[in-house]
């Protein structure tokens, strides 16, 4: 089954311009410096007991591109930006309630989630209790759900379940984290919150699937191009586009929700495991294992925990489709139990796009080269 175009469904896009596919912002630098600065201020502040704010993050202009007039999808160009420790992420502009934000694209939670203090009002309606969502940087965000209008790309608005965050913090595990001046690199420093477009994941259902709920079935399917050198969005790509994707189905669960597949990582000679497989472009580990039960290899420790870190060669497969790292950095994290997670960071999708096919509930993998060498 492909996704039928109506009439046209970019009879909902509102031209406000074209873009080169892929290009990355020249203005990059400049918020490279100025997110130093802010760093910096945030250093002294810390180190010196005074609290400090920072300025809501300008987003570049919102520009988009029909690929062959429509019939091979809206490509949305994403931009690299640099933040805490250097680390790269993909920023994505988009307007909330009419006032546009920039966001860190993520392929591996699901929801919008912005500081509350980003958002133009106050008064919009409830949707959900307090939540918090843990990240991988040891940090965490937390607020309620509320409903709020939605516009990407020039797409027709819409209405969304998204986090209102109040509070960023540290876990438990991680009192000394990034977040311990109450902002992060998706929450404050670089962006006002995260863009969440990945399946869904059994212990989060906090907020709605943002592209999922565009108009006129124009998010149902979509693929992300990471590679730092054209970083893209790419909504609605024709067949002829994504016939060389291996596809993998998505687990559905009892709720009906469309999760993660699953795959095996197999660790140099050290261990295989298999677990749910996701890609999560928010991640700054390579490859990220998340096990309830710790490997004879690396010793134990409490939840949340890194039990180890190293460049290890490694196979990530699922299927007929498998990919091999030479010297990558993995991450050995002791998770909650029954949370066992494989997730591949950005680092790690340098080479891999991904193609999300809810329709037909299938992820598929298409890799520029089977095995990839990798300097650190």
């Amino acid at each position: 089954m492909s996704l039928s175009f109506l009439p046209s469904p970019w009879s909902l896009l509102r031209v406000r311009g074209t873009s080169q596919p892929g290009r990355t912002d020249r203005r990059a630098p400049l918020r490279h410096r100025a997110v130093a600065a802010l760093l910096a201020t945030a250093a002294f502040a810390a180190l010196s007991g005074c609290s400090t704010s920072f300025p809501t993050p300008t987003p570049p202009a919102s520009t988009a591109a029909l690929v062959n007039g429509g019939a091979d999808g809206l490509l949305i160009p994403l931009h690299v930006e640099r933040a805490d420790d250097d680390h790269a992420r993909l920023g994505l502009p988009v307007q909330l309630d009419g006032k546009p934000l920039y966001v860190a694209l993520d392929t591996g939670t699901q929801g919008v989630r912005v500081l509350k203090s980003a958002l133009p009002g106050t008064d919009y309606p409830n949707a959900g209790p307090v939540s918090s969502l843990p990240l991988a940087n040891g940090a965490q965000v937390s607020g309620a759900a509320v409903k709020v209008p939605l516009s990407i790309a020039g797409l027709k608005t819409a209405q969304v379940t998204a986090q209102a965050v109040e509070r960023v913090d540290c876990q438990a595990v991680s009192r000394h984290c990034v977040g311990l001046d109450g902002y992060t690199a998706e929450f404050g420093w670089a962006f006002s919150g995260l863009f969440g477009i990945g399946a869904a994941q059994p212990d989060d259902n906090c907020c709605t699937q943002p592209l999922r709920a565009l108009g006129g079935n124009v998010g149902q399917r979509y693929l992300v191009h990471a590679n730092f050198a054209k970083p893209y969005l790419l909504l609605s790509p024709s067949n002829a586009l994504t016939k060389d994707y291996t596809m993998l189905p998505m687990v559905v669960a009892q709720n009906g929700t469309v999760q993660w597949p699953r795959g095996c990582v197999n660790v140099g000679d050290k261990m295989t495991f298999c677990a749910p497989l996701v890609f999560a472009t928010a991640s700054t580990d390579m490859i990220r294992i998340e096990t309830d039960k710790a490997p004879d290899w690396t010793g134990d420790d409490d939840i949340g925990k890194v039990l180890k870190r190293g460049n290890y060669d490694a196979a990530v497969g699922s299927g007929k489709w498998v990919h091999r790292y030479e010297g990558a950095q993995v991450t050995i994290v002791k998770a909650k139990p029954d949370a066992n997670r494989i997730v591949i960071g950005l680092m790690g999708m340098q080479q891999v796009d991904v193609l999300f096919d809810f329709p037909r509930g299938e992820l598929g993998l298409r890799a520029a080269s089977a095995r990839e060498s990798l300097t650190q």
